[in-house]
């Protein structure tokens, strides 16, 4: 037996009071679905009758013009939707900001795999933080800071305040702030 409740009396109380209101309105209801029958049931057998009748042209060639031109239209549709303006997500994927070159992709419209290049190998950066160590006196009024070195040239790229991702939350911050400003 599971830990839910259950009380059989009371659904069954909720499921007769239920299926007593539909009963009660089941008479109108069939008269609906009777006329709602007998109006489509019309609408067949005129269309039926003007397609059978005379025409400059037979009914079969109107029905098979209007078929094949349904694909053809949901296809001009498609590629009116498709030529749309390019946007910022479409251009701005890459930057100079901080002394490096960042580049990243957007999802949804939030920027995804922010990372930065060195501006001259276009090397990948990697990082280095300093946390102060609050324990140890040298360490005091230090603030932490990250270091972004490009391997190859052995030099420091770009020096940014806080730690790994506070740095990178300053450059999307800054990326957002060129795209309202139209600075990109």
């Amino acid at each position: 037996m599971s830990n839910k409740e259950s009380h059989p009396i009371r659904n069954g109380a909720i499921a007769s009071v239920i299926g007593g209101i539909i009963l009660s309105f089941w008479a109108p209801f069939r008269a609906l679905l009777v006329k709602a029958a007998l109006l489509c049931w019309g609408l067949l057998t005129a269309v039926w009758e003007w397609l059978s009748s005379s025409h400059e042209i037979y009914g079969w060639v109107l029905v098979l013009l209007i078929v094949l031109s349904v694909p053809v239209l949901i296809d001009l549709v498609s590629l009116i939707s498709r030529k749309k303006e390019h946007g910022v997500e479409d251009l701005y994927k890459s930057d100079s900001l901080f002394g490096a070159n960042w580049h990243w992709h957007y999802v949804n419209g939030s920027i995804k795999n922010l990372w930065c290049l060195c501006p001259s190998c276009k090397n990948e950066l990697v990082y280095s933080e300093f946390v102060p160590d609050r324990y140890n006196y040298m360490h005091d009024g230090l603030e932490p800071k990250i270091d972004f070195i490009c391997e190859r040239c052995n030099t420091t790229r770009c020096s940014l305040k806080g730690d790994k991702r506070y740095a990178l939350g300053t450059v999307e911050r800054e990326i957002r702030r060129k795209i309202r400003n139209n600075e990109w």
